[in-house]
């Protein structure tokens, strides 16, 4: 298709470790008009510093106080000359071929939104490296991360660390909601295909995204999902198959309770074989553990979530 004018919108907090290497990565697109507009939303450490090194080079907008990803983007958005509008994170590496592949996924009619694949940078830390592993073994993160099909599929969600939109229709619908996050990009998504709006993903739109690199920014993140996505059911309903997951969770113990009341023998045998499976089939008991937590935080913060009017 047409080389059309794309604006690539980063949101950054506090993210000295990695912005240098997402915005390098960002100037060397092999893309002939575009342009990178960066939101620093209130950073405390040397992200505005290393932003100043890139001030000829970028669109830099400034929040004085943190306003949160959702209100940072939408802001960016609407100052945005392209008629495409991609976003990635600020913790993410793009290929350099990532806005033509995006752009790829709207060759078909009715397209208004392009995701892509997620891939490990070379750089990652060892736990970084074991949480992309265990997100793409379980597949926990339904829609988030997926296998490789080599084709271009029509999907339900794509998230925000690498995804184009149509700007008008994503403004039009009002873009993220402002105060939500994470899941701004599910809940967007929602509301698109409610309106019979068509999301595409096309493996070969690449970014290479860093992941929590301790086990208590791993527990925080699944705390947040879950939170996130019980707000979201007690505003629109179970839309998605992880909604289903603390039903099947608790159906699932009772049966374990019952089992062990009625046969203390055969209780222990089955969780002994569903731990010896859970185990072979993650091929790490490390991943393991990444499995307990994320069932005990992802259902704490969804228990919180489902009871709160607002985020």
């Amino acid at each position: 298709m047409n080389m059309v004018k794309i604006s690539v919108i980063v949101a950054s907090r506090d993210a000295a470790g990695t912005i240098k290497k997402c915005l390098d990565s960002l100037l060397a697109l092999d893309y002939p008009d575009y342009e990178v507009m960066v939101v620093d939303d209130g950073s405390k450490d040397d992200t505005p510093a290393i932003l100043k090194q890139f001030a000829d080079r970028i669109i830099l907008i400034t929040n004085s106080s943190p306003l949160g990803p959702s209100r940072s983007r939408n802001a960016a958005a609407r100052l945005a000359l392209g008629e495409y509008i991609a976003f990635t994170d600020a913790d993410c590496i793009v290929d350099k071929f990532w806005l033509k592949e995006l752009l790829t996924g709207f060759s078909a009619s009715g397209v208004v939104s392009s995701g892509g694949s997620q891939g490990i940078p070379q750089d990652e830390s060892g736990f970084g490296r074991r949480v992309s592993k265990f997100m793409r073994k379980t597949g926990f993160i339904v829609d988030y991360m997926r296998i490789d099909k080599g084709r271009i599929l029509k999907v339900g969600h794509n998230p925000s660390c690498n995804v184009m939109y149509k700007k008008d229709i994503f403004l039009g619908e009002g873009g993220f909601c402002e105060g939500l996050w994470p899941g701004e990009d599910v809940e967007i998504d929602y509301r698109l295909r409610k309106k019979g709006h068509t999301l595409v993903f096309n493996p070969k739109a690449l970014v290479y995204h860093y992941r929590p690199d301790n086990l208590k920014k791993f527990s925080r993140m699944m705390f947040r999902y879950g939170l996130v996505q019980g707000f979201l059911v007690r505003k629109y309903g179970m839309f998605r198959k992880l909604h289903f997951l603390p039903i099947v969770s608790v159906i699932f113990i009772l049966m374990f309770l019952s089992l062990g009341y009625l046969n203390s023998f055969l209780f222990f045998l089955l969780l002994a074989a569903v731990s010896a499976l859970a185990a072979v089939y993650l091929a790490d008991y490390y991943l393991l553990l990444l499995a307990i937590v994320t069932l005990a935080f992802w259902h704490a913060g969804f228990v919180k979530g489902f009871s709160r009017h607002t985020l």
